[in-house]
């Protein structure tokens, strides 16, 4: 796959789309918005799992496998299972998202969240990739840093579903780091080094409480973990 397939593709794929990535971008910012409004609500954290899997789903099937047909290995498969995790834990509610009260992470994680919520495609139109054929917000790489950095906020779910929670976040970071690498050097699209230090932050989040998940927090009320 050379650098005029790839453009060519997105051009194609946002085009034909636009309204319908529209619609999952307002999804994903009324679902952000809502997990930072109530931190550790069950509504919340369903909905915003439900639209993440809707996109991980929707990125998977129709991007990958209709669109950029030769990735669809590499990258739909990993967003299928995504989604369909994400849409598991609606019903199972092991994983559990919220903003943190105070500290670095709850910095970084609005910092990650706005910029794969728009910074990123506003970045890409001046770097030379304007629509159509640069990434929306909703397109598989912003999506990517968005889990990453909601599920960051979640890691004491490895005290009580780690199997679970590691297969999720494996195939997040496999993403992260084959776009992340291979986006730049291939196409010459550099924004991708963003995910690229996404799928870092992730694995050092991940690496620090591995041994020593964090304990259930309570946060306005609700519980933080499960």
């Amino acid at each position: 796959m050379d650098a005029s397939y790839f453009f060519t593709q997105f051009a194609a794929y946002n085009t034909e789309w636009l309204i319908a990535n529209i619609l999952m971008w307002l999804l994903l910012v009324i679902a952000a918005m809502a997990v930072f409004a109530k931190p550790g609500g069950e509504w919340s954290n369903t909905l915003v799992k439900g639209v993440l899997a809707l996109l991980f789903l929707w990125n998977g099937i129709v991007f990958f496998f209709l669109y950029m047909t030769q990735s669809a290995i590499a990258g739909g498969i990993p967003f299928v299972v995504v989604g369909v995790l994400f849409a598991a834990d609606m019903v199972r509610k092991k994983i559990y998202i919220a903003l943190p009260a105070s500290g670095w992470l709850r910095y970084a994680t609005l910092a990650w969240v706005v910029w794969a919520l728009g910074l990123y495609t506003v970045a890409g139109w001046f770097a030379g990739h304007p629509y159509p054929g640069g990434p929306l917000p909703t397109a598989p790489c912003p999506t990517t840093m968005l889990a990453i950095a909601l599920l960051s906020t979640s890691m004491a779910t490895l005290k009580t579903d780690r199997l679970y929670f590691t297969l999720l976040f494996a195939m997040l970071l496999w993403w992260a780091f084959f776009a992340g690498i291979f986006a730049p050097a291939l196409y010459g699209f550099y924004l991708d080094l963003t995910l690229l230090a996404a799928g870092i932050y992730g694995l050092v989040v991940l690496r620090a409480h591995w041994k020593n998940p964090g304990q259930a927090e309570i946060v306005d009320g609700d519980r933080f973990s499960s």
